[in-house]
């Protein structure tokens, strides 16, 4: 079965921006990760793109990597993203709306629905020009899956990995788990005898990939610096060099474009937004409800481990004026844990309407009459107003009587810390749209610390992750996410949307890549 590209749906809004859209169906995302599991061969061809514009392009990101060691690498995005660019995984979801591409694997099939078989491309190589084998993928696999792992939760219901010969590798799930190909696309390969000669720590200073950039050097705070290999097997990258610096200031990142100084920027800020549209030498590039954020409450603890409390809290903030006014619309509303893009999603599902009385009254209700104190930890820079947004809830929720206090704090120890459960009140994380919601379902909800027992929360994740039907998936996702909303597991806000801007020589799109809208390929291909 072969099937062609589909090129992204792109658009234009009233501003100027050119926009990915992600219609297209979310039943066909459910679909993939099983039909197209019986894929014998597919084309992963790119639309050739002109050797135009500079040969290094330097991007501004809002944050730099934690590191660039893959098998214990925080999941933090800005390492995600470094990390892809050097290692490959076996498959992954592309473009918008997503398709499922073979990468490392040029083939698979399913038996049973439990056995799963993948056959290596041939001929593909490490940057040090050793192959990639069939036991790179299994001792890649035995790192995630090892207890501590800030990857354990991809790996989910996968019970064996076995080196079936040099080119084939064969995976053992507990059952039926549509969401396999999401969690693998999530899971880069990288090679056993670099790493086991050079140690994990040394592989972490001089890593050894095998995707479209090589390694050149890390100078935290400053640079991370890549080159092109000219061995890639999807074809010929660029630019030729790429480098990455972090700007955590979004005025700063606006001003550097603007003179020349970067290529690309991630996330200018709004109020410059028209500045760079009217700038003849740059563009603005979106795309639309790209990123959850996410506000989960520390249930274990009081007073968020009572639903009232947390209804209250959802009660209390008026999202969709905060949406309108304050994010000006560059983004959409949750409905539950879900926006449009994502299969799960329920337009029937009204997010909390905005009713201070009735907060007081659960808050009394639950023995708060006199209000409570609590801390809200938040990102400052890193995402769309959201130093502004918390803010103005953090002023919403007092008016019902729940003092917060505001503990800015790098996004990554906000990782960190979500993921040990040891935060305190309400925290603040993100997670990009998907083409499958398995992987964020796994890390938010499914038996997290910090999160109280919830044998119904955790039988519903567990269904939907054996349900293969795409369509009985898709009531058991609803169904998941009515009782996440009632729940009121997170303080329920909006998906911003993922707005990018270039100087207009750099022949670049912001193309979906991994299996998130949160992950974006930094150059181009061009077959050869």
């Amino acid at each position: 079965m072969r099937r062609p590209r589909e090129d992204p749906q792109i658009s234009r809004n009233k501003g100027g921006a050119t926009m990915m859209g992600h219609s297209g169906g979310r039943k066909r995302m459910l679909a993939w990760g099983v039909a197209l599991a019986l894929l014998t061969s597919w084309a992963a061809a790119h639309a050739a793109v002109p050797s135009v514009g500079p040969a290094q392009w330097t991007f501004a990101v809002i944050e730099e990597t934690t590191s660039v060691e893959p098998g214990t690498a925080a999941a933090a995005n800005a390492t995600v993203l470094v990390l892809r660019h050097l290692f490959e995984p076996l498959v992954a979801y592309e473009g918008s709306p997503f398709m499922l591409t073979p990468r490392l694997a040029r083939s698979w099939t399913v038996k049973d629905n439990r056995l799963w078989e993948f056959k290596l491309r041939q001929g593909v190589k490490h940057h040090d020009g050793t192959p990639v084998t069939a036991e790179d993928v299994k001792y890649s696999f035995d790192i995630y899956r090892q207890d501590g792992s800030p990857r354990k939760a991809n790996t989910a219901g996968i019970t064996n990995v076995e080196a079936v010969d040099p080119q084939t590798v064969r995976i053992t799930t507990d059952g039926p788990r549509p969401g396999l190909m999401a969690n693998l696309s999530l899971l880069l390969i990288f090679p056993k005898k670099a790493r086991e000669k050079m140690g994990a720590d040394e592989f972490g200073k001089k890593p050894v990939g095998n995707g479209a950039y090589k390694f050149v050097e890390f100078v935290r705070g400053q640079r991370l610096v890549q080159e092109a290999n000219p061995d890639y097997y999807r074809g010929r990258v660029q630019p030729s060099r790429l480098v990455l610096r972090p700007i955590t200031d979004p005025a700063t990142r606006v001003a550097e474009l603007k003179t020349g100084g970067v290529q690309v920027i991630q996330d200018p800020s709004l109020a410059q937004l028209k500045e760079l549209q009217n700038d003849p030498n740059t563009e603005l590039k979106l795309l639309k409800g790209g990123r959850l954020i996410i506000h989960p409450f520390n249930t274990t603890e009081p007073p968020f481990d009572d639903v009232r409390v947390r209804r209250a809290a959802n009660y209390a903030v008026d999202r969709a004026s905060i949406l309108q006014r304050v994010l000006e619309n560059y983004g959409e509303l949750l409905h539950g844990p879900f926006t449009s893009a994502w299969p799960g999603y329920d337009p029937n599902l009204k997010p909390y309407p905005y009713n201070p009385a009735r907060a007081k009254q659960l808050l009394a209700e639950a023995g708060y009459s006199s209000g409570i104190e609590a801390t809200l930890s938040i990102t400052s820079g890193a995402f769309l107003k959201d130093r502004d947004i918390a803010e103005v809830i953090a002023s919403q929720l007092g008016e019902v009587g729940i003092k917060v206090r505001l503990v800015p704090t790098e996004r990554a120890t906000l990782q960190t810390t979500w993921l040990a459960g040891d935060f305190k009140g309400i925290t603040s994380v993100a997670w990009g749209t998907a083409a499958d919601p398995d992987a964020m379902l796994g890390w938010t909800l499914y038996n997290r610390k910090g999160h109280k027992p919830d044998e119904k929360l955790n039988g519903l994740i567990d269904k939907s992750r054996k349900t293969v039907d795409p369509e009985q998936r898709i009531k058991v996702l609803k169904e998941l996410g009515h009782y996440v909303h009632d729940q009121a597991y997170w303080l329920f806000m909006h998906a911003q949307d993922e707005i990018y801007a270039k100087r207009k020589d750099v022949p670049w799109e912001p193309v979906p890549e991994g299996q998130s809208f949160a992950n974006v390929k930094y150059y181009t291909v061009t077959p050869r």
